[in-house]
C-alpha cells in the first residue's frame, strides 16, 4: 500500500519540476520520484535534507565499496570537500540510528554537519552548449533506519531501489531455488556473466562494508563441475574445493573475488 503526494513547481527562469512524494506501508523509506524539465544554463539544482543527526563523517558509495568523509569544515582540506563523490547511496549513521539518502542515478554530494545535500541537476554548456536540457526522470530517497551502518540497513536497500525485479513468464523461482546463496550479508553478488571462454558463467563478488569475513559458503541450485578462482581478465589463478553444491571463500575488507563456475 502506498500513500502520494503530487507537487508541482516552477524553478529558475524557465524550468519545472514535478514530484511524487510517496509514502509506504511496509517500510520507512519515503521515495521522491521526479520529473524535471530543465531549461537553464550555468544553474546547479540540489535538494536538501537537514536531519537530526551527529555524525563526524558520512559514507558514500563507490564501485565495490565506500568512502568516508567528514561533516565539518575545520581545515582547508576538509573545506576542498564540499561535493564529494556518491553512487547509490549517502548514509550519516550515529551508533544505534542513521539516515541514508538513495538515489538511482545521480553522484554528488554535499554533507555539512547533518545536512545532506544531493545534486540533482547542473546547467553546464560546454562541450555541448545545450547542456543537459530537456526531460529527465529521477528517483531519491530517504531511508531512516534503526541500528547503524550496515548492508542489511543500508546498502541492500539501495540495490533494490536501484535493481527493480524483472518479471518473465516461466517456471516459478520458488521451484528452482536460489541462482547462488551467500551466507554473509555484507557479501554482494554484483554481477554474473556468460565465460568468455568455455560452458561456464562468471560471477563477481565483494565484501561491501570494510569487513573481513572468513568461511563465507557459496550454494549454488545445481552443483558445478568444477569452480575456479580468476582474475579480472578471467585467467584461471586457482581451483576451488566443491562440497556437494556449496564453495568457500574467504574476503578482506573492501575485496573483490571473480569465480568461474562450470555446467
Amino acid at each position: 500500500m502506498q500513500f502520494r503526494i503530487r507537487s508541482h513547481y516552477r524553478i529558475g527562469n524557465q524550468s519545472s519540476l514535478k514530484q511524487d512524494i510517496v509514502f509506504h506501508a511496509n517500510t520507512p523509506r519515503v521515495d521522491f520520484e521526479t520529473i524535471i524539465d530543465w531549461q537553464e544554463k550555468h544553474q546547479l539544482l540540489k535538494v536538501g535534507f537537514d536531519l537530526n543527526l551527529l555524525a563526524q563523517s558520512a559514507r558514500h558509495e563507490t564501485q565495490f565499496g565506500h568512502v568516508e568523509r567528514p561533516t565539518h569544515t575545520n581545515t582547508n582540506y576538509d573545506q576542498s570537500m564540499f561535493e564529494v563523490c556518491t553512487h547509490k547511496w549517502t548514509d550519516l549513521s550515529e551508533n544505534r540510528f542513521g539516515v541514508a539518502l538513495l538515489n538511482d542515478c545521480k553522484y554528488g554530494i554535499s554533507v555539512e554537519g547533518s545536512d545532506l545535500r544531493l545534486t540533482l541537476h547542473k546547467g553546464g554548456t560546454h562541450p555541448d552548449p545545450r547542456g543537459d536540457q530537456g526531460i529527465h526522470e529521477l528517483t531519491y530517497a530517504l531511508l531512516p533506519h534503526q541500528g547503524g551502518f550496515s548492508a542489511e540497513t543500508v546498502i541492500r536497500p539501495a540495490y533494490e531501489l536501484n535493481v527493480q525485479p524483472l518479471m518473465i513468464t516461466g517456471t516459478p523461482a520458488s521451484a528452482m531455488g536460489s541462482f547462488i546463496a551467500i551466507a554473509a550479508p555484507n557479501v554482494i553478488l554484483e554481477a554474473i556473466k556468460p565465460a568468455e571462454e568455455g560452458q561456464a558463467y562468471v560471477v563477481r563478488l565483494y565484501e561491501a562494508e570494510r569487513s573481513a569475513v572468513q568461511r563465507v559458503k557459496l550454494t549454488f541450485a545445481k552443483a558445478p563441475s568444477r569452480v575456479t578462482l580468476v582474475n579480472m581478465l578471467e585467467e584461471e589463478v586457482s581451483e576451488l574445493s566443491i562440497d556437494d553444491q556449496e564453495v568457500t571463500l574467504d574476503f578482506l575488507a573492501f575485496e573483490i573475488k571473480t569465480i568461474k563456475v562450470f555446467f
